[in-house]
Order: C-alpha cells, then sequence, then structure tokens
C-alpha cells in the first residue's frame, strides 16, 4: 500500500507552504502557497522572497479502523 506524499516547503521564518498541483504558464515551474492561503508563486520567488526553503515532506496517516477520537 503507498502513501500519499505531499511536498511542502518551509521558510525562514517557520512557515509551511504546500504545493498548489499549479504550474507557472511560461516557465512550467511548480506554484506554492502559504499554508493559511495568503501568499502563493512559483518555488523560485518564493525562495528568493523568504528562503532559504526547506523541503518537507506531508503525509497522510493511515486510517486506523479501530480507533474513535
Amino acid at each position: 500500500m503507498s502513501r500519499a506524499v505531499i511536498r511542502a516547503w518551509m521558510d525562514r521564518e517557520g512557515r509551511v507552504w504546500m504545493e498548489t498541483g499549479q504550474k507557472q504558464p511560461k516557465t512550467g515551474e511548480m506554484i506554492i502557497e502559504l499554508l493559511n492561503g495568503h501568499a502563493s508563486g512559483s518555488v523560485a520567488w518564493v525562495n528568493a522572497q523568504f528562503g532559504p526553503l526547506e523541503r518537507l515532506g506531508v503525509q497522510r496517516e493511515p486510517k486506523d479502523n479501530g480507533a474513535s477520537t
């Protein structure tokens, strides 16, 4: 069973940026968005403005069929 992994980055201030699934039309570069949605841009632009970016991986946890929350 494979797990879904979402690409994410953390900027120098500890804010998390997530991939949007969109790309820049001219360059094809991935667009990422601040987790609260207040800013977005290409990875290169975000790195230049808020970097250096640290690459993270967000992984969905497996479903626990017997546990209640």
